[in-house]
């Protein structure tokens, strides 16, 4: 008697529907945490050029900049990658390719605002050009999360849990009064 042969077939891998905790979102969050304090010194900065901050200092800050916006994009990518690959999402994976070409755009500020903040010498005619990348930076930065925690709250839906949804919306809600728009 013959034996049938086995033929091997490669199934799909389906990722298996779960609830989104807090716990999902921590890195994130504290990620979240850390580019607003980022923010919170560039402003900071920004409102001091009049002063002409000393090269250290704004070397400081552009190191700061650029390590923490390189580090949003791999913690970032990292949780959108394990929440949301493989799903066939309705009109999820235009608002996952925005986030990654703000990203994308943010990263870019950030090096031509680091070279200019690296500058030995600030000349007075750089400070208004100076202060107007720096704005633009910051800006652009709390836009991004704020449209990344608005992302995770429509993508994530009836996946997150109560707690994950409080933090999300408690963090929308708690802004300081003229932070982003």
């Amino acid at each position: 008697m013959e034996q049938p042969l086995i033929i091997p077939k490669v199934l799909p891998f389906r990722r298996r529907w779960h609830v989104i905790s807090e716990v999902d979102l921590g890195p994130l969050l504290a990620d979240h945490a850390a580019v607003r304090r980022m923010c919170r010194d560039v402003e900071a900065l920004a409102d001091r050029l009049g002063s002409y901050p000393s090269i250290e200092e704004r070397s400081a800050i552009a190191d700061m900049m650029h390590g923490c916006i390189r580090e949003h994009v791999a913690v970032t990518s990292e949780l959108l990658e394990r929440l949301f690959a493989g799903e066939h999402l309705t009109f999820g994976g235009g608002i996952l390719t925005r986030i990654l070409l703000d990203q994308i755009a943010d990263g870019v500020h950030a090096e031509d605002v680091a070279e200019a903040l690296r500058a030995e010498v600030l000349e007075p005619e750089q400070l208004d050009m100076l202060g107007y990348m720096l704005r633009c930076l910051f800006d652009s930065c709390r836009r991004a999360l704020d449209f990344e925690e608005l992302a995770l709250l429509a993508l994530g839906g009836k996946r997150l849990s109560t707690e994950a949804r409080m933090a999300l919306e408690h963090i929308l809600e708690e802004r300081p009064e003229g932070a982003a728009a």
